[in-house]
């Protein structure tokens, strides 16, 4: 593989890295663990040098966990590794997917002529609606979403990329995958493979961040009312703020697919 691939995990989740390592031993496919940063054992001043809590009030629905702050940290460190080391790109995993059995192929492709300053998602719960920027073997494509799904359960990205995002990052108010749906903030375009080669794993749905996050909205006190106002207000700025977007969307796109077609 010409760019690493990485999967974060805490060092204690040995089911969940043996499932890992089943699946791309399957494949042939290299690639090393990254220990995550256990988001429970930070101490305050470390939380509090890395995460606006007053902006989250202010940007974002609910208060974030602690494990989602160490999963958001383990992300930012893995893209300083690429920066730091002058790494052309890489792949990045969370250890609860399974992958189609060409997903080594699918990443290989996306290697050999990567788009550049950009974050290439390898999962969507859903379709992709959008612009197709480049075909790819097979069915899929690489899609410019209307909308940028969720979660980052994988992905690609090159060293620009991770620049970009590192320039921006912290101190943070939301998670990562709602950071990353913002993607004008870091001026960082993001593709999907549509249909995507990855998929929730079995283990996936027993993830310990969900039952973190009702805590951390219970030990703030907010109630089912004031949750729903602030989901209402927060999806309200969200649709506001990615229509003021699409002339930026619209331009990195043409860059995109002319990029892509002088790859040939």
């Amino acid at each position: 593989m010409a760019w690493p691939v990485y999967v974060i995990s805490l060092q204690r989740a040995a089911q969940r890295r043996a499932a890992c390592e089943r699946e791309l031993d399957s494949m042939n496919m290299p690639f090393a663990f990254f220990d995550a940063i256990d988001g429970t054992r930070l101490g305050a001043a470390v939380v509090a040098a890395v995460y606006d809590s007053e902006r989250n009030a202010r940007q974002y629905k609910r208060p974030l966990s602690l494990p989602e702050i160490g999963c958001y940290l383990s992300h930012h460190a893995l893209w300083t590794r690429i920066v730091e080391q002058n790494l052309d790109g890489a792949v990045i995993l969370e250890d609860d997917f399974d992958a189609d059995d060409d997903f080594k192929q699918v990443v290989e492709e996306i290697q050999s002529a990567p788009p550049s300053g950009a974050l290439v998602k390898l999962f969507s719960r859903k379709p992709v609606m959008g612009v197709t920027v480049a075909s790819m073997r097979g069915e899929r494509r690489l899609v410019a979403p209307n909308r940028v799904p969720g979660l980052t359960l994988g992905y690609a990205l090159d060293r620009t990329a991770a620049e970009m995002l590192l320039a921006n990052a912290l101190p943070f108010s939301r998670p990562l995958d709602m950071d990353i749906k913002h993607w004008w903030e870091f001026g960082l375009p993001v593709l999907v493979v549509d249909p995507p080669p990855l998929r929730i794993g079995e283990l996936g749905h027993r993830s310990c961040i969900s039952p973190s996050r009702q805590a951390a909205a219970a030990q703030a006190n907010v109630g089912p009312v004031d949750r729903l106002m602030a989901n209402l207000r927060y999806q309200f700025d969200y649709n506001v703020q990615l229509f003021q977007a699409r002339a930026d969307g619209r331009r990195a796109v043409r860059r995109l697919r002319e990029q892509m077609t002088g790859h040939g």
